[in-house]
């Protein structure tokens, strides 16, 4: 995985992975490795797959595809995505979505509307995922347009649910759409900070534990993404120079010291 060439895992590998991902997903790997699930077979997986594999409880099929996603992100974009990009995305689609629901006269949103909001919340996530973990956010404007753009996809997602939380819902969605683009477009025109370009990278770091503790501690994000938080001073990883707040854990090898007595 150190290159995340996930495509060429082979079933025993895409088991351990999903050994990794909780108990609730576990319980099927030994089905799951039998049926042959490559690499391949997981970066294309949908849910009409888990049915056919076994996997019927809606809540497990979710959990199972939401690491899918993020696998995928690895896979897909690592080399290209960054702060620009997710925020132009989410810009064209939250426009987009304004732009169509401004004459929009029926009380009620039509199922591509709908389709159409929730195509936006979703370009919405990793953006906010990215300024979650970009130390420009802390303490600045940007912290405080990301706690924006979580609460206008939210009166988004709600405002669309029919007329069961608002009398003019197209009106209300268009509105909040209109103000997630303004934000986005901030990010883009205005951020001046070069970091907003740089896509991420992934190196391999080895850290040893001798007598003192590695010296940071694991933050799971509300995505499911585990960083790094309170790195200490002069521990090991401190010490590394390759460690640092906010970076994201892909993997964890573990590792022995062992004598062998003949």
């Amino acid at each position: 995985m150190g290159s995340l060439n996930i495509a060429e895992w082979s079933p025993d590998q895409v088991a351990e992975w999903m050994s990794g991902l909780g108990p609730k997903v576990t319980q099927y790997v030994p089905e799951l490795h039998k049926k042959g699930l490559n690499g391949a077979k997981l970066l294309t997986l949908r849910c009409d797959d888990l049915e056919y594999l076994g996997i019927h409880i809606i809540g497990h099929q979710e959990l199972l595809l939401e690491a899918v996603e993020h696998l995928r992100n690895f896979h897909y974009e690592i080399s290209r995505e960054c702060v620009q990009q997710l925020a132009l995305r989410v810009s064209s689609a939250a426009a987009s979505l304004a732009r169509a629901l401004r004459h929009h006269v029926d009380a009620r949103l039509e199922t591509h509307s709908l389709a159409d909001v929730a195509r936006t919340v979703h370009a919405v996530k990793p953006l906010v995922c990215w300024l979650d973990r970009w130390p420009l956010c802390s303490g600045s404007p940007l912290a405080e347009r990301k706690a924006a753009l979580l609460k206008l996809s939210l009166e988004a997602a709600t405002c669309a649910q029919r007329d069961r939380f608002a009398e003019q819902p197209a009106r209300a969605v268009a509105a909040a759409a209109a103000a997630v683009a303004a934000v986005a477009d901030y990010i883009i025109q205005d951020v001046s900070d070069p970091t907003i370009l740089q896509p991420a990278s992934l190196d391999a770091v080895s850290l040893r534990q001798g007598e003192r503790a590695l010296g940071f501690e694991v933050v799971p994000s509300f995505c499911g993404h585990h960083q790094l938080a309170h790195i200490r001073f002069a521990s090991p990883a401190h010490a590394s120079g390759l460690v640092h707040e906010a970076d994201e854990i892909v993997q964890v090898p573990l590792a022995w010291i062992y004598n062998i007595r003949s």
